[in-house]
C-alpha cells in the first residue's frame, strides 16, 4: 500500500482533471451509499458486534443505519436547491451591476471517524462531503477493525479510490493523517485528541470541523414527572452502554426528589436491561483499557465518599473484546471526583441535586460547553426561556439524544465540545466554498471614483456619505 500523501495527491489531481462532480454524479454517489446500507445492513451489524464483543443488531439499525438512510433521503430531496447559484444584493451606487454567489466544493476532505459509532460517524460526514461535490479520504477507527475492513471493501466496490478511499492503520496513520494538506478535515472524538488534531491541521492552515464531546448534562425541573424523566435519561445514557458522545453524563434533580429519582432510575435500569451481564441488547465495552478506566472512575468516586448502586449480577467473560460493565448510579458527589472532571463515556450516571433550578444552570454555565443538554420541564415557555443563550452544541427538551436524529438540524459542538456543524444543508455549506461573483455593467459610476481624483469624485463621495448619514440617522440628537 502506498503513502497517504500519494493517495491525497492522486485524488486532488483527479478532481482537477475531471472538474467538480455535477448534480447527477452527486445524486448517484448518495444513492450508492443508500444501496450499500440497504443491502448489507445485517452484515455491517454483525461486523460491529464483533468489534464490540457484543452489540444488538437492533441498536445498530436504530442508531446508525436508520439515521444514515434518513440523512441520504433528506439530502437527495434538497440538493438541487442547495446547489443553485443565488443572486446577491448589490449596493445601489453600483447599479446596474449585479452580484451572485456560486457554490463550489472545497476539494479533498479528510474524515476521521470514531470507533463508538463506526458507521454513523464515518458515513454521516461523508454524505455531506459528497453532496458538496468533494472527494474524500477516510481514516478508519482502529478499535473497529472488522467493521472498518468491511466498509472499506464495500465502498471500494462502489467508488474509485480517486473519489472515496478508506485507509486503515495503527499509531503511525493516526499521526500522519491529520498532518496531510487536505482542503478540510473533520474529526469525531475526544476533546483531548481534538486539540492534537487542531494543532496538526494548523501547520497547513487547514480548516477543521471538530465534533468533540464533553460532559452533557440533564436537568429535571421538579414539576416534571420524575419516573418518566428517569426512564428517558437512562434510555439515552445506556444506549451503546454509555459510549455515546451526546449521552447524558450527569443529571441534576431537585434535592427533595433525589430518593424518588434513584428508585425510578433503578427500576428503569432493571426494565431496560434485565440480566445485564448476558443481555444481548446491552452493548459490551470493546477494549480492556476502556473497561479499566471505568473501574478507576467508580473506585475514585467511592473512595471520596460517593454512594453507588448497580443491579445484581456478575459480568461473564466473553473474551476480547466483550467486557460488560454494569449500569451504575452515583450520588453524593464532589467536584474533585474524576467522574465530575472527565467525560464518563460509559454506563455510569452521576446524579447531583439543586435547591433552586437556577443553581443547575449556573453550574452548566460555569463549566466548558457540552455537546448536548437535556432539560425536562412540562412548561414549554419556561423550557425555551431556560435554555436560551446556553453555550451548548444541541438541546433536546423532555427526552435525550433525539435532536441528533433530525436531518434538518445541524450537529456539532461549540467551545470545548467542538467547532463547526454538519448534517443536511449545514453540512453541504460546511464543505463548500461560496464564491462571490460581481458582474460590472458597461456603463457605471465606478469610473468617476478612480484616479486622478477631481471635483466629480469629491462631490460623488460626499453625496454617498451624506446618504448613509440620512439612512442611519447620524448626527441626530
Amino acid at each position: 500500500m502506498g503513502e497517504p500523501l500519494d493517495f491525497l495527491l492522486a485524488q486532488r489531481a483527479d478532481l482537477e482533471r475531471r472538474g467538480p462532480p455535477g448534480y447527477g454524479q452527486r445524486m448517484m454517489a448518495l444513492e450508492a451509499l443508500g444501496e450499500l446500507l440497504d443491502r448489507h445492513c445485517a452484515e455491517l451489524g454483525a461486523a460491529i458486534a464483533r468489534d464490540f464483543g457484543g452489540r444488538s443488531q437492533r441498536e445498530t439499525e436504530i442508531f446508525e443505519i436508520y439515521p444514515l438512510q434518513a440523512e441520504i433521503r433528506h439530502v437527495r430531496r434538497h440538493l438541487r436547491s442547495w446547489m443553485r447559484t443565488r443572486r446577491a444584493a448589490t449596493a445601489w451606487p453600483f447599479f446596474p451591476a449585479r452580484a451572485e454567489t456560486v457554490v463550489h466544493p472545497v476539494g479533498v476532505v479528510g474524515i476521521m471517524g470514531a470507533w463508538n459509532y463506526p458507521l454513523l460517524l464515518t458515513l454521516l460526514p461523508l454524505i455531506s462531503v459528497l453532496a458538496a461535490g468533494n472527494h474524500a479520504m477516510i481514516k478508519a477507527p482502529r478499535l473497529a477493525g472488522a467493521s472498518s475492513t468491511l466498509l472499506a471493501r464495500l465502498l471500494g466496490k462502489r467508488f474509485p479510490v480517486e473519489y472515496v478511499m478508506v485507509l486503515q492503520g495503527g499509531a503511525r496513520l493516526n499521526q500522519i493523517f491529520p498532518s496531510l494538506p487536505f482542503d478540510h478535515l473533520i474529526f469525531s472524538g475526544s476533546t483531548r485528541t481534538g486539540r492534537v488534531i487542531a494543532r496538526a491541521a494548523a501547520r497547513n492552515l487547514m480548516p477543521v470541523t471538530l465534533s468533540l464531546s464533553g460532559k452533557s448534562p440533564a436537568i429535571v425541573h421538579q414539576a416534571y414527572p420524575v419516573a418518566m424523566a428517569a426512564r428517558r435519561i437512562l434510555g439515552g445514557k445506556l444506549m451503546n452502554a454509555g459510549q455515546t458522545c451526546i449521552a447524558p453524563d450527569y443529571v441534576f434533580v431537585a434535592e427533595q426528589q433525589l430518593g424518588i429519582f434513584l428508585s425510578a432510575a433503578q427500576e428503569a435500569i432493571q426494565e431496560l436491561y434485565p440480566r445485564w451481564w448476558d443481555n444481548p441488547d446491552y452493548t459490551a465495552i470493546p477494549d480492556g483499557g476502556l473497561y479499566a478506566r471505568l473501574q478507576d472512575l467508580l473506585q475514585d468516586a467511592r473512595q471520596k465518599g460517593a454512594q453507588s448502586w448497580a443491579p445484581a449480577g456478575t459480568a461473564v467473560d466473553h473474551g476480547q473484546p466483550g467486557w460488560r460493565f454494569p449500569p451504575t448510579l452515583l450520588w453524593d458527589l464532589r467536584d474533585d471526583m474524576a467522574v465530575m472532571e472527565e467525560e464518563i463515556f460509559g454506563p455510569l450516571l452521576a446524579i447531583r441535586t439543586y435547591t433552586r433550578i437556577d443553581e443547575a444552570f449556573a453550574y452548566v454555565h460555569a463549566h466548558p460547553a457540552p455537546l448536548a443538554l437535556y432539560y425536562f420541564d412540562p412548561d414549554r415557555r419556561r423550557a425555551r426561556r431556560c435554555t436560551r443563550g446556553l453555550q451548548v452544541g444541541g438541546v433536546t427538551i423532555n427526552d435525550t439524544i433525539f435532536h441528533a436524529a433530525q436531518p434538518g438540524l445541524p450537529f456539532g459542538g461549540i467551545g470545548a465540545s467542538g467547532m463547526g456543524q454538519y448534517r443536511g444543508e449545514y453540512g453541504f455549506h460546511r464543505f463548500s466554498h461560496h464564491l462571490g461573483v460581481f458582474y460590472q455593467s458597461r456603463y457605471n459610476a465606478c469610473d468617476w471614483i478612480r484616479p486622478p481624483y477631481g471635483a466629480i469624485s469629491r462631490r460623488l463621495m460626499q453625496a454617498l456619505i451624506r446618504s448613509r448619514s440620512r439612512i442611519f440617522g447620524a448626527g441626530k440628537t
